[in-house]
Protein backbone atom coordinates (compact mmCIF):
# COMPACT_ATOMS: atom_id res chain seq x y z
CA UNK A 1 0.00 0.00 0.00
CA UNK A 2 1.51 3.35 -0.75
CA UNK A 3 -1.19 6.29 0.79
CA UNK A 4 -0.15 9.59 2.41
CA UNK A 5 -2.19 12.21 4.22
CA UNK A 6 -0.14 15.29 5.54
CA UNK A 7 -1.38 18.83 6.39
CA UNK A 8 1.37 21.33 5.26
CA UNK A 9 1.42 25.31 4.24
CA UNK A 10 1.89 25.54 0.23
CA UNK A 11 5.16 27.99 -0.26
CA UNK A 12 6.36 27.63 -3.73
CA UNK A 13 4.13 26.89 -7.08
CA UNK A 14 5.69 26.40 -10.97
CA UNK A 15 4.10 28.57 -13.96
CA UNK A 16 0.65 26.40 -15.01
CA UNK A 17 1.88 23.98 -17.69
CA UNK A 18 0.02 20.85 -19.35
CA UNK A 19 1.23 17.01 -20.42
CA UNK A 20 1.43 16.57 -24.38
CA UNK A 21 -2.14 14.65 -24.01
CA UNK A 22 -3.32 18.43 -22.95
CA UNK A 23 -3.78 17.53 -19.29
CA UNK A 24 -3.20 20.18 -16.59
CA UNK A 25 -0.06 19.29 -14.03
CA UNK A 26 0.86 21.35 -10.67
CA UNK A 27 4.71 20.94 -9.64
CA UNK A 28 5.00 22.88 -5.69
CA UNK A 29 6.71 22.95 -2.85
CA UNK A 30 5.10 22.60 0.50
CA UNK A 31 6.44 22.89 4.20
CA UNK A 32 5.10 20.71 6.62
CA UNK A 33 5.96 22.05 11.06
CA UNK A 34 4.36 19.57 13.16
CA UNK A 35 4.59 16.60 16.12
CA UNK A 36 4.38 13.15 15.64
CA UNK A 37 5.33 10.08 17.75
CA UNK A 38 7.99 7.75 17.24
CA UNK A 39 8.96 4.98 20.28
CA UNK A 40 6.49 6.35 22.35
CA UNK A 41 7.90 9.91 22.29
CA UNK A 42 7.00 12.96 20.43
CA UNK A 43 9.40 13.94 18.17
CA UNK A 44 9.03 17.68 15.97
CA UNK A 45 9.51 17.99 12.48
CA UNK A 46 10.11 21.34 10.38
CA UNK A 47 10.41 20.40 6.77
CA UNK A 48 9.72 21.31 2.64
CA UNK A 49 8.79 18.50 0.27
CA UNK A 50 7.58 19.15 -3.47
CA UNK A 51 4.44 17.88 -5.03
CA UNK A 52 2.46 17.33 -8.14
CA UNK A 53 -0.67 16.63 -9.17
CA UNK A 54 -2.72 16.79 -12.73
CA UNK A 55 -6.48 16.93 -13.77
CA UNK A 56 -9.02 19.08 -11.54
CA UNK A 57 -6.71 18.78 -8.80
CA UNK A 58 -3.90 19.93 -10.09
CA UNK A 59 -6.24 23.14 -11.66
CA UNK A 60 -7.42 23.49 -8.30
CA UNK A 61 -4.12 23.62 -6.87
CA UNK A 62 -2.92 26.25 -9.22
CA UNK A 63 -5.22 28.62 -8.27
CA UNK A 64 -5.08 28.34 -4.32
CA UNK A 65 -3.19 31.33 -2.88
CA UNK A 66 0.59 30.58 -1.45
CA UNK A 67 0.29 30.28 2.36
CA UNK A 68 -2.59 27.79 2.07
CA UNK A 69 -2.15 25.60 4.70
CA UNK A 70 -4.10 22.25 3.44
CA UNK A 71 -4.64 18.60 3.79
CA UNK A 72 -3.28 16.85 1.30
CA UNK A 73 -3.98 13.12 0.11
CA UNK A 74 -1.65 11.40 -2.12
CA UNK A 75 0.91 8.79 -2.70
CA UNK A 76 4.72 8.64 -2.86
CA UNK A 77 6.63 7.92 -6.68
CA UNK A 78 9.96 8.34 -8.09
CA UNK A 79 10.56 11.89 -9.71
CA UNK A 80 11.19 10.06 -13.34
CA UNK A 81 12.01 6.00 -14.45
CA UNK A 82 16.18 7.94 -14.11
CA UNK A 83 15.70 8.89 -10.60
CA UNK A 84 15.22 7.22 -7.00
CA UNK A 85 13.97 10.64 -5.74
CA UNK A 86 10.74 10.65 -4.40
CA UNK A 87 8.03 13.30 -4.81
CA UNK A 88 3.88 13.00 -3.45
CA UNK A 89 1.63 12.90 -5.88
CA UNK A 90 -1.91 14.75 -4.85
CA UNK A 91 -4.96 12.49 -6.19
CA UNK A 92 -7.20 15.33 -3.77
CA UNK A 93 -7.31 18.05 -0.67
CA UNK A 94 -8.91 19.35 1.84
Amino acid sequence: MNRLEIRATLVAREEVRYTPAGIEAFEGEFHFRGEVFEADRPRKLEYDFPAVSFGKCASELNRLPLGSEITVKGFLAPRSLKTRRLIVHITEYI
